[in-house]
């Protein structure tokens, strides 16, 4: 690889990481924040996609009639979650969190029934627990859907600093860029 490609790889690392542990310390510090600017950024990207999606059955000229509307009405259905979200982002962020809570408990009743029925290639008793913790878990979650809320984005957020730390350490040496 020539000088000017490591040079470049160098950079773009170092930026890319700096961003990450940056971001990582911010939904660390101001959890609650950090998710409400998330949601705020997935309604604007709610609100655009659906629009676009109007546009394009409107503008489908030549494209299938039962095409045109359904895209037409899902993209006015995308926008109008995309502005829900913009007047209220806790709402689907609540949303998410009542549906984690509830995957996890319906994973938790699937793994204690695989469990007690004898799953192929699995022992029954690490089932049957993680059965029971993932029930557990989700019935946690769907008490406190904020405070899960809040756990997940610190884990996020140690999760973006290890990686960005981790990507530090792992740059070519800066010899490779001499050569």
């Amino acid at each position: 690889m020539d000088s000017r490609a490591v040079r470049t790889f160098r950079v773009f690392v170092i930026v890319t990481s700096v961003v990450a542990i940056a971001l990582g310390i911010v939904a660390i510090v101001w959890p609650r924040p950090s998710l409400v600017v998330v949601a705020l950024l997935f309604g604007v990207y709610l609100v655009v996609a659906g629009v676009m999606r109007v546009f394009a059955a409107v503008r489908g000229h030549g494209t299938p009639s039962v095409w045109r509307w359904t895209s037409g009405v899902v993209g006015a259905l995308v926008a109008v979650a995309g502005l829900v979200t913009l007047l209220d982002p806790a709402v689907p962020l609540v949303v998410y969190a009542v549906l984690a809570g509830i995957g996890f408990v319906i994973e938790g009743i699937a793994s204690l029934v695989g469990g007690f029925a004898g799953h192929p290639g699995s022992s029954r008793i690490p089932t049957v627990v993680s059965g029971v913790l993932s029930i557990l878990g989700g019935i946690v979650v769907l008490f406190a859907p904020g405070l899960a809320l809040t756990v997940f984005m610190v884990f996020a957020g140690i999760a973006l600093i290890v990686v960005g730390a981790a990507a530090l350490l792992l740059l070519p040496p800066r010899a490779a860029v001499r050569r």
